[in-house]
């Protein structure tokens, strides 16, 4: 056999492993998300979520970089907030922690949504705890928060967006089956990865929503001017 013909078949019998990978943990997952009724996770349909594997991959990678690019946003804005109540070692970790979702941009896994989420958690109930104390804010205080709330809302309602094309992708994996050898690897690959991290991008997604519409009505009692969060509505 060639060297050409042996490195082909070990990608050849590598791929057929995480295929069969893939194909049992997603199984797995279906009979979740049906109850145990694979004819019922069939019939499912989604509005955006796609009509094939291919679709479906596309359409969760893009997915995972637009949440990736929100947090982002959203970490440096929690850090902007922090400086400006005088959380200064609570402004470095939210900004090391950007760093880090730069980093790993699309890639973050369901570990590293808990981890961002947990971290943006702890930093924002000392915010609120500082809101909360607060007696009055100075004019640059009030400033910055004011600016850093008129950029965080949009960021939250596009995360939101994003969140909703994860739920709608989710349902439509579920009545897709396991993917064929066919679908390509993008597919193999994200029917390993929807299960785990589907599910974390739209709890973080809950949570952040969530400590957004608190921070914002907290600053609202300081008399910093926020946005309308009429529209900041998600549940699992």
């Amino acid at each position: 056999m060639k060297k050409t013909q042996f490195i082909n078949a070990i990608w050849i019998l590598l791929f057929t492993i995480a295929a069969s990978s893939a194909s049992a943990q997603f199984s797995s997952f279906t009979d979740k998300v049906s109850g145990g009724d694979s004819k019922s996770a069939k019939s499912t349909k989604a509005s955006t979520g796609g009509e094939n594997w291919k679709q479906v991959a596309s359409n969760f990678q893009s997915a995972r970089a637009d949440i990736a690019r929100e947090l982002q946003v959203q970490v440096l804005l929690s850090a902007d907030i922090a400086d400006a109540l005088g959380l200064q070692s609570e402004a470095a970790v939210m900004r090391a922690e950007a760093g880090k979702i730069e980093e790993k941009g699309d890639a973050l896994g369901s570990s590293d949504l808990g981890a961002i989420g947990e971290k943006s958690a702890s930093t924002n109930e000392l915010i609120k705890e500082k809101l909360s104390s607060a007696e009055s804010m100075t004019a640059e205080q009030t400033a910055a928060l004011g600016a850093a709330a008129a950029k965080y809302l949009p960021s939250l309602l596009a995360t939101i967006k994003t969140a909703t094309m994860v739920k709608d992708t989710i349902s439509t994996a579920s009545g897709l089956g396991a993917p064929k050898f066919s679908d390509g690897r993008s597919a193999i690959s994200a029917a390993k990865d929807i299960p785990k991290v589907g599910p974390a991008i739209i709890k973080l997604t809950v949570n952040s929503v969530k400590q957004g519409t608190e921070m914002f009505s907290l600053m609202n009692t300081k008399g910093v001017a926020t946005p309308d969060t009429g529209e900041l509505a998600f549940d699992m």
